[in-house]
């Protein structure tokens, strides 16, 4: 396997982030405006790729002061467990 590469607010395209949120949460995959909603609430997030591929998400939400907090960490089925 090649390694992990983890970007701090990291491209990305909706339909990927769609894609892995569906697989990861075990829902159908819907149209979510990612990129509208990071740029609103977002602080930043972190891409985990590997091969060119986005295997895990996680958002670092804030309060536009000095609070912040992750929401929809999610790794791929087949990458979890290897420290994703």
């Amino acid at each position: 396997m090649t390694v992990v590469q983890y970007e701090w607010r990291g491209a990305f395209d909706n339909a990927s982030l769609n894609a892995l949120h569906a697989e990861g949460f075990g829902h159908a995959v819907d149209d979510t405006d990612w990129r509208g909603r990071l740029a609103r609430h977002s602080l930043g997030w972190v891409c985990a790729r590997r091969d060119g591929s986005l295997i895990g998400f996680v958002n670092v939400v804030w309060d536009g002061g000095s609070h912040a907090f992750l929401l929809d960490t999610v790794v791929g089925r087949g990458h979890r467990g290897a420290g994703v």
